[in-house]
């Protein structure tokens, strides 16, 4: 690159000619992308951009940390508190990349993101970055909270994940998408893992894959999940008892009531944050209509605890979620906080109901604020059977 100077004629300083100084420059503009090596637990996220352009890549730190397996795997935080969630969380960048979700191109970076989608162990990656930003937690509205994104110009597998072989061979069939959740879920993977292999394209008709972001993928996933669900249970004996399911998790509270009847379940969320009270409802009955988007989001989560539970225990039910939220900080935690909590309360010693006299007194002595909040110009009353009016025969009812 020196070649074109005359050191002499310089007076012993050396100068660069035109030539020479851009030459400079273009090789420091390139080296302003530096490789950084990343772990991820494994992670992925692809969120909308324009499409048919996402934005995707990995979760991942730049420390391989002792415990990082579990950082994106929710299974496995029985027991933690929320501090200690939010600190693993805070851990994790997304690192992105823009892809063509249609085409499903950049290809090399597609299929490093379908590896780690696959993988059940950690995984070293290698990208370009020009800068890191430090550490902090930002929302990602219907997802749980990480550190800021980092635009990257590759993402390059550097080790040699352990690909999970059952998810490989559901994977490579070419069978509607339904049919593959269904599997997957029997198998005990995750809701999670499950949607990860759907939103990086590996789920569904060979012909018809496509990248989709990972909120509407958890939307596609639960939705399958839950026909799936009520078409087994409504094979299946109803239940003779009813029943009432007490949990707190992180401050929220869930009250749960299960009745014998068709399968279906129907939410509630009550909100008491800064010293303002709101609601929304959600009913598993085309006759009326989710109040929210948040309250839809909060209670496709709770439903797919509700009927993982069911499915498990094979008895049919219809059942009620009333879920209070009164600590703002759990806001950040998004829906995964309907899913673990109603979770965590099926999994308690149930409290036996015996009539309907006493599932109204036992709502009246255990709900926080009064009932009459939770019920006020809703069908909800209705639905539990509290005012003499027999239930309408579950989901399949709203469609004749």
């Amino acid at each position: 690159m020196l070649d074109n100077v005359d050191p002499s004629s310089t007076g012993g300083i050396t100068t660069l000619s035109s030539q020479a100084l851009t030459t400079q420059i273009q090789l420091e503009q390139v080296s302003g992308h530096r490789p950084l090596t990343v772990f991820s637990p494994p992670g992925i996220f692809m969120q909308t951009s324009k499409y048919p352009i996402l934005s995707g890549g990995v979760l991942a730190s730049k420390e391989p940390l002792e415990w990082l397996s579990i950082y994106d795997h929710p299974e496995a935080w029985e027991g933690l508190n929320r501090e200690a969630i939010l600190s693993m969380r805070r851990h994790l960048y997304q690192f992105a990349i823009n892809i063509d979700a249609r085409n499903m191109q950049p290809r090399e970076t597609v299929e490093s993101l379908q590896t780690i989608a696959l993988s059940v162990t950690p995984v070293a990656l290698g990208v370009e970055v020009t800068s890191v930003p430090p550490r902090h937690l930002h929302k990602r509205g219907g997802l749980l909270p990480c550190s800021p994104t980092v635009q990257v110009k590759s993402i390059e597998v550097l080790s040699d994940p352990e690909i999970s072989n059952v998810a490989k061979r559901i994977t490579e069939k070419d069978v509607p998408a339904s049919e593959s959740i269904w599997s997957l879920l029997d198998y005990d993977y995750s809701l999670d893992r499950v949607v990860r292999l759907m939103s990086v394209g590996l789920l569904g008709r060979l012909a018809n894959r496509r990248l989709v972001p990972m909120k509407s993928a958890y939307k596609a996933v639960i939705d399958s999940f839950i026909s799936r669900a009520v078409m087994e249970l409504v094979e299946e004996p109803f239940a003779d008892t009813t029943k009432m399911h007490l949990a707190n998790s992180f401050g929220d509270t869930f009250t749960i009531i299960m009745q014998p009847g068709e399968p279906r379940v129907d939410y509630i969320r009550v909100e008491q944050l800064g010293g303002k009270t709101s609601r929304g409802t959600s009913f598993e009955d085309l006759r009326y209509p989710d109040t929210d988007p948040k309250t839809s989001v909060f209670a496709d989560h709770a439903r797919f605890s509700v009927y993982s539970n069911l499915v498990r225990k094979k008895t049919s039910y219809h059942v009620t979620v009333f879920h209070l939220l009164q600590d703002q900080r759990n806001t950040i935690l998004g829906p995964w906080i309907a899913r673990a909590g109603v979770k965590k309360a099926l999994e308690t010693s149930p409290v036996s109901l015996d009539a309907e006299i006493n599932v109204r007194a036992i709502l009246e002595s255990v709900l926080r604020p009064d009932l009459n909040v939770w019920t006020h110009n809703t069908p909800l009353l209705k639905r539990l059977g509290l005012t003499g009016e027999s239930l309408p025969n579950g989901p399949l009812a709203a469609l004749t």
